[in-house]
């Protein structure tokens, strides 16, 4: 249970923190490589000991290491540009929407129970992300960038679904180094993308975003940990739901607290359906 609470508050502060630098107007491209650097670091820092090269390209999992590493960075991106082009509301949904990915892989795949509960909550969390994330503004999005929240969906799903395979396949006491690999290949991607930027237009780094970077990244390892240790311990169809859902809410609770954000009555529908949607998978 330690390990599933972690998860879903790192998540949470890991949301709480692109919240800030919208605000603050940081550099979300600096911020998110510099966080897989310093993400990497951490990893590194927190290895017992020292493991060379060839004993991780002699990994089983080091494929799906560097595919996710791929993922990785390429949701996050996807997601600030899904943001930008087709507005917070549709970025908000698709990306929590992905839970239908693994969710399902749980039950084809890695053997999880199927149970009326547990159906009735997966249906209603899934419901409860329009009600919460509904804002109430006229302004319509551009459908000619709706591909990019679909693209995130997908990306997102596939990466949790291809980490639980990996999970259940492949790591034995390795989850450490196998995060560890994951942010250094996404480090790799997002440095090269970075250099380019920084080559081609002439930009300059700035201090402020290598700072939320360094934040950023102890936050998004020491997450990805506890979730990946959560993987282990609970069946994908419950843990991906739960974990999704709780953040929503949480997130949406600190929105009120933290910003001064406004809750309509429709958002209050949709938090309270989302703890519903909490209790039936739980006895489910």
């Amino acid at each position: 249970m330690t390990y599933l609470l972690l998860t879903i508050l790192l998540s949470t502060v890991i949301i709480v923190i692109f919240k800030v630098m919208g605000l603050w107007k940081i550099d979300v491209l600096q911020a998110i490589t510099f966080n897989y650097f310093f993400a990497s670091v951490t990893g590194f820092l927190m290895m017992e000991k020292a493991v060379s090269f060839g004993t991780i390209l002699a990994k089983p999992w080091i494929y799906m290491a560097i595919i996710s590493g791929a993922f990785f960075i390429m949701t996050f991106f996807l997601f600030a540009l899904s943001t930008r082009k087709a507005g917070v509301s549709i970025t908000a949904v698709s990306s929590k929407m992905s839970v239908i990915l693994p969710v399902t892989a749980g039950f084809l795949w890695f053997g999880d129970t199927l149970s009326a509960y547990k159906i009735m909550g997966i249906v209603i969390g899934l419901g409860s992300f329009y009600f919460i994330f509904y804002s109430g503004q006229k302004a319509k999005p551009d459908w000619r960038f709706i591909l990019i929240p679909l693209l995130l969906l997908i990306g997102n799903g596939m990466n949790d679904t291809l980490v639980k395979y990996t999970q259940v396949n492949y790591l034995k006491g390795d989850e450490d180094l196998y995060i560890q690999v994951v942010f250094t290949i996404s480090l790799i991607f997002g440095g090269i993308y970075l250099l380019i930027r920084l080559m081609l237009k002439k930009e300059t780094l700035h201090l402020n975003s290598i700072l939320f970077g360094l934040f950023l990244g102890a936050i998004n390892f020491f997450g990805a940990y506890t979730f990946l240790k959560s993987m282990g311990l609970y069946q994908a169809s419950f843990l991906f739901p739960i974990v999704n859902v709780s953040v929503v809410v949480l997130s949406s609770l600190v929105g009120v607290i933290a910003f001064k954000e406004v809750l309509k009555r429709i958002n209050m529908i949709g938090i309270i359906m989302a703890i519903v949607a909490i209790l039936l998978i739980s006895v489910g």
